[in-house]
């Protein structure tokens, strides 16, 4: 699991990130089962634990779906909203990287979007 992509996110965060990537490129469709968190450990080179918390987030976001029993399953309704926050993703680490560039600090991206979270 070694994601130049999501390097400053936590291991669960990575997970669920390239979970949603997936959904949004079409490789996982909705109705498509996950892995149980034990083989998605193995295939990942996780801890379960993180596995399953990664997990839970999918579930508590919308993105998957828990079947008692049966597992867990990528929800009917998470591509438009799935693809939408990968395109936001992606055009915000844009802005991010060309402020950077500019020279423009954390703390003042950070005031900025305090100012628009302010605003709308």
């Amino acid at each position: 699991m070694d994601d130049q992509r999501f390097g400053q996110y936590a291991y669960y965060e990575r997970l669920v990130l390239q979970i949603k990537q997936q959904v949004v490129q079409g490789i996982l469709q909705p109705g498509d089962k996950l892995p149980s968190v034990r083989d998605m450990a193995k295939q990942v080179q996780l801890n379960p634990n993180t596995v399953a918390k990664a997990y839970k987030q999918l579930e508590l976001d919308g993105t998957v779906q828990v079947q008692p029993g049966k597992g867990s399953f990528i929800a009917a309704h998470t591509m438009p909203a799935a693809a939408q926050v990968a395109e936001l993703h992606q055009r915000f680490s844009a802005v991010v990287l060309a402020a950077k560039a500019a020279g423009v600090t954390t703390a003042t991206l950070c005031e900025w979007a305090k100012e628009h979270d302010q605003e709308g």
